[in-house]
């Protein structure tokens, strides 16, 4: 099975997977200060993680 960093279709990162975790993942990651990050849930291309953008304007610590 290819690890989330080895999974891309010509270069633009895929999630092909179905839980709320993955789901909550893409929305909210704590654990990295990147806004645009790679797709773990379904889908095609990158996500939003909301933590770092509210890190970024001060929302959240």
């Amino acid at each position: 099975m290819k690890s989330q960093d080895e999974k891309n279709f010509w270069g633009i990162p895929y999630g092909t997977e179905i839980s709320t975790e993955a789901l909550v993942k893409d929305l909210w990651d704590p654990t990295t200060d990147e806004i645009l990050t790679p797709k773990t849930f379904l889908g095609l291309g990158w996500g939003i993680n909301l933590h770092a953008v509210g890190k970024k304007i001060g929302l959240v610590r």
